[in-house]
């Protein structure tokens, strides 16, 4: 709901008129002017032929979109009418009611379901001849309410070409009721020139959802790439088509095109898909959007993450990944190790080189977890050596304490991943 300013007083400007209204009043959503391109109308009820002073009866004409070609009531309208015009989902019926200097005339349809309704449309169309000077013709809707609370144009003006007005954000799926005055100055036409219309529909204004997002591989080879898939679906928030779906990386403002699986962006659920370039070394960000075929977009975008790495070739001898090495405690162990990237070119510099880790374990036990990891040192001052083509070595200096104890070890790298997990058994 809004609040109106709190000034005391403060002036609103209507179609036709300037009003006063008092700091205290509280409006029902706001209203904009014109249709919304894409709204999906689903009923409505139209007062028509205002005065009958032409051929035919005036009339009023209620039900589903597109309206019947006949009357349903017959209505002698006077200089001000008041009209409420609702609709029970229990009921499945609309009803209007018309309360004239005469009486009060009222008729209902059932329509049934209309499904998801959150749109208002008000139309007031004046006769549409170019106005003389002899003779005054005006229709106004004015006083509306929303389910009890005043629209914030305390006036709807007709004009020649007709006008109209938006009313979003409401959610009137199970009932509304929307009432006002029908105001009629000078003399009315015959036929449907003069008339007002109010429409209930539905207008999609949420973007698309973003659900299972997978990345793989992950981590990511240091220049190669990783395949994102995602499921882009507007079924919860408006059921329209997705006609794109975009990733952005690493917040870089600029958002890249993905394919849809199938081939076409076609359906309000669609499974999509991307390459991604590995190029930033440790964590990557990647956010999705997707846009429906209403132009709403995913606000705000969903993101994950995946990791680039290098190409780690695997422990070389006398080191053994999967199996239990066996060494001697207070000795130095030489762990090898290659690193490339995902064309095969070397890894040379060694800010590559990030740790070197170890923590106890259970001996015989497969299972374990780290925990009271530390960090181990090197031998002299020979720990981390460069030997070419990618191939590095660690000289582990092994403490005398770690006889007769089980460890696990592992080689973190500056990219955030670690070398894979390798038990020794010290004897």
């Amino acid at each position: 709901m809004k609040q109106a300013v709190t000034n005391s007083l403060f002036k609103l400007t209507a179609i036709t008129s300037l009003v006063w209204i008092s700091s205290m009043d509280v409006y029902a959503a706001e209203v904009s002017s014109g249709a919304i391109e894409g709204a999906d109308l689903k009923a409505a009820v139209r007062y028509r032929h205002m005065n009958g002073n032409g051929n035919g009866m005036p009339r009023v004409l209620l039900g589903k979109i597109p309206l019947p070609s006949a009357g349903l009531t017959n209505v002698r309208w006077g200089s001000s009418n008041h009209i409420k015009y609702s609709f029970d989902a229990g009921t499945g019926n609309l009803a209007t009611v018309i309360k004239t200097p005469s009486g009060t005339v009222s008729t209902s349809k059932n329509v049934g379901e209309l499904g998801e309704l959150n749109y208002i449309l008000l139309n007031v169309q004046r006769n549409g001849h170019p106005p003389r000077p002899d003779i005054v013709n005006e229709i106004s809707l004015e006083n509306v309410k929303l389910n009890g609370e005043p629209l914030s144009n305390n006036k709807f003006q007709g004009i020649a070409s007709g006008a109209s007005w938006s009313v979003t954000g409401e959610n009137l799926t199970e009932s509304f009721e929307v009432e006002g005055d029908i105001v009629l100055v000078g003399q009315q036409p015959g036929s449907d020139n003069n008339h007002v219309q109010i429409n209930v529909g539905y207008v999609d204004q949420t973007g698309p959802k973003i659900d299972q997002i997978g990345i793989n591989p992950n981590p990511a080879i240091l220049n190669g790439s990783t395949t994102l898939r995602a499921t882009v679906s507007d079924a919860d928030t408006g059921n329209s088509n997705i006609i794109s779906a975009e990733y952005s990386l690493n917040d870089s403002g600029s958002w890249a095109l993905m394919t849809a699986q199938d081939g076409n962006y076609d359906n309000s659920i669609e499974e999509v898909i991307a390459e991604l370039p590995a190029t930033q070394l440790g964590a990557n960000k990647v956010c999705m959007r997707g846009t429906d075929d209403k132009g709403n977009i995913t606000t705000p975008p969903t993101c994950s993450t995946f990791m680039v790495t290098y190409q780690f070739e695997g422990f070389n001898e006398p080191v053994t990944a999967g199996l239990v090495n066996s060494a001697k405690a207070a000795q130095t162990v030489p762990v090898k190790w290659r690193l490339t990237d995902a064309n095969g070119l070397p890894i040379e510099d060694s800010v590559s080189f990030a740790g070197f880790y170890s923590y106890p374990i259970e001996c015989g036990n497969s299972e374990h977890s780290p925990h009271d990891v530390v960090e181990e040192y090197g031998s002299g001052n020979s720990g981390l050596i460069y030997k070419g083509d990618g191939q590095w070595q660690y000289n582990w200096k092994t403490p005398k304490n770690y006889k007769d104890t089980c460890r696990a070890m592992y080689v973190e790298f500056n990219s955030g991943t670690i070398s894979p997990i390798v038990v020794f058994d010290f004897k």
